[in-house]
């Protein structure tokens, strides 16, 4: 008998850790915060890389505003964002100091449209978009256009604020057909007239001008130069002069991929570099479907072209005259089953 009492009273104990457990599931684990789906991808901020619309269209961005939780969000918010100006000015001090030049710049009201200051997120939805307009039409990236924002407190809610999640601080990067990253070490940098020793710097970034062009600094002048802006070389892309469809030649069909070969229009808008393009830049892109994953397009870039330019600023008493010439390559690989064409292609 005495047995069956501990028996009953161990089943009667388990019995009540089993319902215990099963109310704890049921109910939310963890306070529901809001937060800012920006994660950082470069230099202390989120890259975003949008189309460039021509003729001042807009291009509109979705930011993702999530509420947290263990279960599926069973109540409205609405969300307060706006710009958040101090955030900014705390990083550039950190990680700059005083070379001020290379601060991130709050993108001018002019560029970009904010609909409204609110995110609703309703009964049911874990995650709401956020959308701002931009318009890149004479936007000049040499400086670092950020948009910072924040959401604002309320007592409606609660902030995410670990690693800093309920904020955002958006490096616009505008794309088009032709901008990114280069290899530059095929292209080499000789000393005036010098045909022996050359310099080469080993990559140039192409950031876009508009649809058709970008701009790089001439010769080796560092992405990093205080004065890199004077030093900027643009690059336009004519329509192409031959296009040829590339056939499978195991099958003898049409791949739809293409073989492009153009002309590039180089010119400076500052006078003191005296910039002088020799012979006929050209541009060709070549387009491959990869072999272990045939859903990705690669296209190829090659770039020619020799050019002379004088460096008027690096000394107080002399100009350094440069020739550059040779070739600058990029492959930009695409994947052709994600819809949204800045997230499929691998920047």
């Amino acid at each position: 008998m005495r047995h069956l009492s501990i028996y009953m009273i161990l089943m009667l104990c388990a019995l009540l850790v089993m319902t215990g457990c099963n109310n704890e599931w049921e109910e939310e684990l963890y306070t529901r915060m809001v937060s800012l789906k920006a994660p950082i991808n470069r230099d202390d901020v989120s890259v975003i890389y949008l189309r460039y619309q021509p003729n001042g269209q807009q291009v509109t961005y979705k930011l993702p505003v999530i509420v947290s939780g263990s279960k599926t969000n069973d109540r409205d918010y609405s969300v307060r964002i706006d710009l958040d100006q101090d955030t900014l000015n705390n990083l550039n001090f950190d990680r700059y100091a005083a070379r001020s030049d290379l601060y991130y710049k709050q993108l001018p009201e002019e560029f970009y449209e904010l609909p409204s200051k609110t995110c609703q997120i309703p009964s049911g939805t874990d995650v709401a978009y956020f959308p701002i307009h931009f318009n890149f039409s004479g936007l000049d990236l040499v400086e670092k256009w950020v948009l910072p924002l924040t959401i604002l407190p309320a007592s409606s809610y609660t902030l995410n604020t670990y690693k800093g999640r309920q904020k955002a601080l958006l490096w616009i990067m505008p794309f088009n057909d032709y901008s990114g990253i280069y290899n530059a070490a095929s292209m080499y940098v000789y000393f005036g007239d010098n045909t022996t020793k050359y310099m080469t710097a080993s990559t140039r970034e192409a950031r876009v001008v508009d649809e058709n062009t970008v701009f790089f600094y001439a010769g080796i002048t560092e992405e990093l130069a205080e004065n890199r802006g004077d030093f900027k070389v643009k690059c336009e892309f004519l329509e192409p002069d031959e296009v040829t469809e590339i056939e499978d030649r195991k099958i003898g069909e049409a791949t739809g991929l293409y073989l492009k070969k153009g002309k590039l229009v180089l010119t400076a808008e500052n006078p003191a570099l005296e910039f002088e393009v020799i012979g006929e830049p050209t541009y060709e892109i070549k387009e491959e479907l990869d072999i272990d994953r045939p859903h990705i397009i690669k296209r190829f870039f090659t770039l020619t072209m020799e050019y002379r330019y004088k460096d008027p600023v690096s000394s107080e008493n002399m100009v350094f005259p440069y020739r550059c010439k040779g070739t600058m390559l990029m492959q930009r690989n695409v994947s052709t089953l994600v819809p949204d064409e800045d997230q499929a292609i691998f920047w």
